[in-house]
């Protein structure tokens, strides 16, 4: 797993590496520069990083997040899903209520907020939110779901990508919330990269009757990495070890328009969740 490692350390860096030259360089166009310097496979995080930021500033500036709004309307918009993963970041850092905010922001993409406040708590709250599993009071019930997506990425990061270790944090969970959790390893492994076979393998025996959920997480990672044009080999490469669709074909279902992934209404997100996974259930390959 060391290329693994490797990766989770260059996002860290770059992740960091965003939020300093923010500090010294907050003007739009200088950002933009900076963030398309970024080699291609982690500029999405450069992008996340940086809408962090700008939130951040928005929010204790009170300032109705206008700049972070032309951010993510303009220069950053093939970049929406860890845009707005990053306003979660910000949301989760402050404690605000997350409906306060998201009702500013006039956005589709609400539940990958969720997500970013779930990545957030599960980063730098992990006492709380990991190991006592307690559950935010700033985050509404029904997006609790996309919260733990963003905790279950949180795991690849924190656990250093120790699958027996992350398998066990899991399990530890109350039932009604592992396969959210699985669903987030999904997208962390798939976007992340440098899995070998074996190890692919082993997660998705891991799963078990979460398996779904974990292609679910990779069809999320090859939609987002396909819109922003960053698609890695091994962005593919997982989508075809885990379910028997060709990237272009399993991209189908993260990217078809007809598809109402960006939906406010969050029974339709999960409607198209469970779109995805009929389709995938009807190709997976059941023997490893």
């Amino acid at each position: 797993m060391t290329e693994v490692l490797l990766r989770i350390e260059r996002i860290k860096s770059v992740f960091l590496d965003t939020q300093i030259f923010y500090s010294t360089h907050d003007n739009i166009d200088t950002l933009i520069g900076y963030l398309e310097n970024t080699e291609t496979e982690f500029r999405s995080i450069a992008y996340e990083s940086a809408s962090m930021a700008i939130a951040l500033k928005d929010l204790k500036n009170n300032e109705g997040l206008n700049t972070w709004l032309f951010y993510k309307n303009g220069p950053a918009l093939a970049h929406k899903a860890q845009v707005h993963v990053g306003l979660g970041w910000a949301i989760a850092k402050l404690n605000l209520p997350f409906l306060t905010i998201v009702k500013k922001i006039d956005t589709s993409l609400y539940h990958r907020v969720a997500d970013g406040c779930g990545y957030y708590d599960g980063s730098f709250k992990h006492k709380q939110t990991i190991m006592n599993q307690q559950l935010p009071v700033y985050i509404p019930n029904a997006t609790m779901s996309m919260y733990d997506q963003g905790v279950g990425r949180s795991l690849w990061y924190t656990c250093s990508a120790d699958i027996n270790k992350i398998c066990s944090m899991i399990k530890s969970f109350p039932a009604v919330r592992q396969a959210s959790l699985w669903r987030g390893i999904g997208i962390a492994v798939a976007y992340v990269g440098g899995c070998d076979d074996d190890s692919l393998k082993t997660l998705l025996q891991y799963a078990a009757a979460n398996r779904i959920q974990l292609t679910y997480g990779a069809a999320l990672a090859l939609g987002s990495r396909t819109e922003a044009n960053t698609l890695t080999t091994d962005t593919a490469h997982c989508s075809r070890f885990w379910f028997s669709h060709t990237a272009s074909e399993a991209n189908i279902f993260s990217l078809d328009p007809a598809n109402p992934v960006t939906d406010e209404n969050e029974q339709v997100y999960f409607n198209w969740i469970k779109q995805v996974g009929e389709g995938l259930a009807n190709s997976f390959e059941t023997e490893y």
